[in-house]
């Protein structure tokens, strides 16, 4: 991983990564090498290069450990896991998704991913964060609001060892983020602001969307070439709240010339006046 992003920040400056710890289908621990591990993190430093996991997709925060003991085990020791590698390579953090509630109740689902949440914190006691994503609004529309991310955050055991990944298309298709009017990233903007939402977000998903607003289906398109304004974006990108806040690309990539069109956009919309 520290090679392939050396290359890619030589050839085309990008200074910040996202990587699967392991296996992205699979909960299954990795033993990996502390030596290969150390290895890269010292490429990355050396090069001032930024880094991010991201969690294996079967993971569910919301996993009952009192329905589902064994499986919610494998949860938490997964999650321990890429946090281990990750404090190891030194990533900043794990952005893992909220969770998929399966109970009529939505409260107990919350307890749920408390609950997960702080087995987590109590298993693992190193410095890297556990970074919640928003979600596209499928599976009863749990985890897209900024409410629910900063009220799980405070409840948990150890708040400060719990951050934010902000995912532009999931909040676009959601309903949260309303591109489409020319008020509604301003809006977007102060809503975080005042739920106290945006001082904790570390990594943004730069993603535009396939699907049109509200349509809750997260499906990511190139940028410029979905259903996300290039203006409302810009917008967004350049307010002060994200400033400094790790960019990542999360779009199919071009079979021809892979990103580079989408970073030069990206760079225009971080830079230009």
């Amino acid at each position: 991983m520290a090679e392939r992003a050396i290359a890619l920040f030589e050839q085309n400056g990008c200074s910040s990564f996202q990587f699967f710890s392991k296996n992205p289908r699979s909960l299954q621990v990795k033993h990996f090498s502390t030596a290969e591990a150390e290895r890269c993190r010292q490429l990355m430093e050396q090069y001032r290069l930024r880094s991010v996991i991201h969690s294996a997709y079967p993971l569910n925060l919301a996993t009952s450990i009192q329905d589902q003991p064994e499986v919610a085990i494998q949860h938490v020791h997964s999650l321990c896991n890429d946090l281990e590698i990750a404090e190891a390579t030194g990533a900043i953090g794990v952005v893992v998704h909220f969770g998929i509630v399966k109970k009529s109740n939505r409260l107990e689902g919350y307890r749920d991913i408390l609950t997960t949440l702080n087995a987590v914190l109590t298993m693992y006691k190193g410095p890297t964060l556990i970074l919640l994503e928003n979600q596209a609004g499928l599976h009863g529309g749990i985890g897209s609001t900024f409410e629910e991310h900063v009220q799980i955050k405070q409840l948990c055991m150890d708040p400060d060892r719990i951050g934010f990944c902000f995912d532009t298309c999931h909040a676009y298709v959601s309903g949260l983020w309303h591109a489409d009017d020319q008020s509604g990233t301003e809006q977007l903007i102060l809503h975080g602001e005042r739920v106290g939402y945006w001082d904790d977000v570390e990594v943004v998903h730069v993603n535009d969307a396939a699907e049109p607003y509200g349509s809750l289906r997260d499906r990511h398109a190139q940028l410029g070439k979905g259903q996300i304004p290039l203006a409302a974006m810009k917008e967004l990108l350049s307010t002060p709240q994200l400033n400094g806040v790790m960019n990542v690309l999360e779009t199919p990539a071009s079979d021809v010339s892979f990103h580079q069109a989408e970073w030069e956009i990206l760079r225009t919309l971080q830079y230009s006046n």
